[in-house]
């Protein structure tokens, strides 16, 4: 998945009208679904997370995690006090949770081309103190609960904005609910959070340089599943 920001969005009236809802009461929105998610989370699948002072209280930060399951935005969304704005592929605009992503202001990145256009607004929420998340894996058919290989946009993206990466490791959602499940199990969810990772002396990275520090990225979202 490389970057570049998608103009389509939802195509009938009643999406448009969603959306609409969503972009006038994001925050009220996020907030309440916060509330409630917390405790879903925290009863049924009794959410922990780990090592939150590495999550800074103020200013950007990128946050890359693992993608196991349809749930993991939501999921790290929950055990973020502050609030995200995801990159994610443009389909995830036209699929069913399409709101989720309008109401976080979400930016989507087209699965091939440049993806000029979204690698700017994620540089220019960055200079606003945004928190970006972004799941470097993507979402791959070959999703099988095991960190797999990263894309270096995350890679390019710290680097051109100075902005460090936060590793995460979700353990947890692959059993809760896999590609394709349709009912949920009920077993323990855990967030890890790593140490920032900075890229501030690299200045114009070639290709080789960007695979190494995204490798970088995923070896230490490995690194924190333990396993």
């Amino acid at each position: 998945m490389s970057l570049e920001g998608s103009k389509e969005g939802p195509k009938t009236p009643f999406a448009r009208l969603g959306v609409l809802i969503c972009a006038s009461i994001g925050y009220v929105s996020y907030k309440i679904m916060a509330f409630i998610s917390i405790i879903v989370l925290k009863l049924f699948f009794r959410l922990e997370v780990k090592n939150t002072e590495y999550l800074p209280s103020e200013g950007p930060i990128i946050l890359a995690a693992n993608h196991f399951s349809i749930l993991d935005p939501w999921v790290l969304q929950v055990a973020c006090p502050r609030r995200i704005t995801y990159m994610v592929e443009d389909l995830y605009y036209k699929s069913w949770g399409w709101w989720f992503y309008r109401m976080h202001n979400a930016i989507p990145v087209k699965e091939r081309g440049l993806n000029k256009n979204a690698f700017v607004t994620g540089l220019n929420a960055l200079k606003k103190n945004a928190v970006i998340g972004i799941f470097p894996e993507g979402w791959e058919g070959r999703v099988n609960g095991k960190v797999g290989r990263g894309n270096p946009g995350v890679a390019m993206l710290s680097c051109k904005s100075r902005v460090p990466v936060l590793p995460i490791y979700i353990d947890g959602s692959y059993e809760i609910l896999p590609k394709g499940a349709i009912l949920p199990r009920f077993t323990k969810l855990v967030i890890t959070y790593g140490r920032p990772i900075n890229f501030n002396n690299i200045d114009r990275p070639d290709k080789e340089t960007l695979r190494k520090m995204t490798d970088e990225i995923m070896d230490k979202i490995r690194d924190l599943s333990g396993k």
